[in-house]
């Protein structure tokens, strides 16, 4: 458990991001600026300040920085923004910042930072500490559904975890790719170790480095101390990269020699240090792709992709939506709140294109603005925008969201097919039947848009 400072302008937002933390076991005192949050560091010992970047039209988190500095040294500073740029991140990390969280954060990547900030604080030396890191593990590590493909997806993975090989995990962002591999750790024989996940998406290519393998003290102009890296942090345990197409080429070269031999060294240092992990990597890009264009090493997609694993879509497995949203639910609000039966009916319908991810959002938003605890119908039209009708497509719609005409024609496409695989359990011969088109057509389009091959 850890004291922590929130410190966010918007009042949705503070709401949300304190009922996450304290339903992670931790003491959370909440403020709206800088001013009340100098107050309560002058009251307060704090183990971790949580800031937005973006406040009342300035960059207040930057004063939230210096104030922690002097104020509450030994406190972590995670810093939360929707305004990513390489720029503010090295500033706020010269400031004394100690991770960079990209808006929108989901709870596990805001939990995952927070477990980083005090690992790297207190290094996890004890027994009771390590049992309770791994306590967390478990919370987070059920996939729930029971559709054949979650079954099939739940069989894979219970497979991966007996062995100690290298993982890839693909599908589409928010479709529990992270909670598949929790899974798999805490299945494994490292499940008592950390589990240690890196955002590669959310972090500045010119501080890639220095995450994942850590700093000398004064190695770079900020360094004020000596930091463990990301991938040391995860020693005998499971290294979780998430997002792993985002990795700049450069960093690519250097994970490939941690797989080989299991080394790291710390910039600014001259020592190499063994590390014993298990990696576990994600990706919803099409890595085949990626390698054929020059934008990811092919020796690292070969050392990433032995036990490959994919995430079905939501879309695919509407029938496990009620489940979702209760235990959602449950987890958000502790067994206080209900779903009407006709809330939940319209959930099922809706297309959640953002699959998971967009559902938990959804409900947790609705348990935010609920008077009554009770989520229904008419708070779920409110606050989605899908719930009345489907989305028109329109040339001001397409300039909008930036999109294109071909963009758009192959996103509907890819949901027509997705709707035709769910509806046959994944039949791909039936699914051709279903679309009025030759079996050869649609392995073509499912090549072409990037599904699962057929043993998926």
């Amino acid at each position: 458990m850890a004291e922590i400072l929130l410190v966010e302008d918007e009042a949705n937002a503070r709401k949300i991001l304190s009922l996450g933390l304290e339903l992670q076991g931790h003491q959370v005192i909440a403020c709206a600026s800088p001013e009340e949050a100098q107050a309560h560091m002058k009251a307060h010992a704090f183990d971790i300040v949580l800031t937005d970047l973006r406040m009342e039209g300035r960059d207040a988190g930057l004063e939230v920085i210096k104030l922690s500095k002097k104020l509450q040294p030994r406190a972590r500073v995670l810093l939360l923004t929707a305004y990513a740029s390489a720029d503010t991140a090295v500033t706020a990390m010269k400031e004394g910042a100690f991770d960079y969280l990209t808006k929108p954060v989901s709870g596990e990547e805001l939990a995952a930072a927070v477990e980083r900030a005090l690992f790297d604080a207190a290094p996890p030396t004890t027994e009771t500490t390590v049992e309770r890191s791994a306590e967390r593990s478990d919370e987070k590590e059920m996939l729930v559904g029971e559709s054949e493909l979650m079954q099939r997806v739940r069989q894979r993975l219970s497979r991966a975890a007996k062995s100690d090989f290298t993982v890839l995990i693909s599908g589409e962002s928010g479709t529990g790719k992270e909670l598949a591999a929790r899974f798999v750790h805490a299945h494994s024989t490292r499940s008592k170790k950390m589990f240690v996940p890196v955002h590669c998406a959310a972090i500045p290519e010119g501080l890639f480095e220095s995450e994942l393998f850590g700093h000398r003290k004064g190695s770079f102009t900020g360094a004020d101390f000596d930091r463990v890296g990301l991938i040391e942090s995860a020693d005998g345990g499971t290294l979780f990269l998430d997002e792993v197409g985002e990795m700049p080429l450069a960093v690519q070269v250097k994970l490939l020699r941690v797989l080989q031999e299991r080394r790291i060294r710390r910039v600014g240092d001259d020592a190499e240090r063994d590390v014993n992990i298990r990696i576990i990597a994600a990706t919803n890009r099409d890595l085949d792709a990626e390698v054929a264009h020059g934008r990811f090493r092919e020796d690292l997609f070969f050392r990433l992709n032995v036990v490959p694993v994919h995430m079905p879509p939501l879309r695919q497995r509407r029938e496990d939506i009620p489940q979702l949203a209760k235990a959602i639910v449950r987890q958000w609000s502790e067994g206080r709140a209900r779903i009407a039966e006709s809330c939940m009916k319209r959930l099922c319908e809706l297309p959640f294109m953002g699959n998971v991810r967009e559902l938990e959002n959804i409900l947790q938003r609705m348990l935010a603005l609920s008077d009554t605890g009770d989520l229904d119908l008419q708070l779920l039209a409110e606050l989605y925008s899908g719930a009345q009708s489907e989305p028109q497509l329109s040339l001001s719609s397409l300039q909008h969201d930036n999109h294109n005409l071909d963009e758009w024609m192959e996103a509907i496409e890819k949901q027509v097919i997705d709707e035709a695989l769910a509806k046959t359990g994944g039949n791909i011969t039936r699914a051709a039947e279903e679309l009025g088109i030759s079996f050869r057509s649609l392995r073509y389009r499912l090549k072409k848009l990037g599904f699962a091959r057929g043993d998926e």
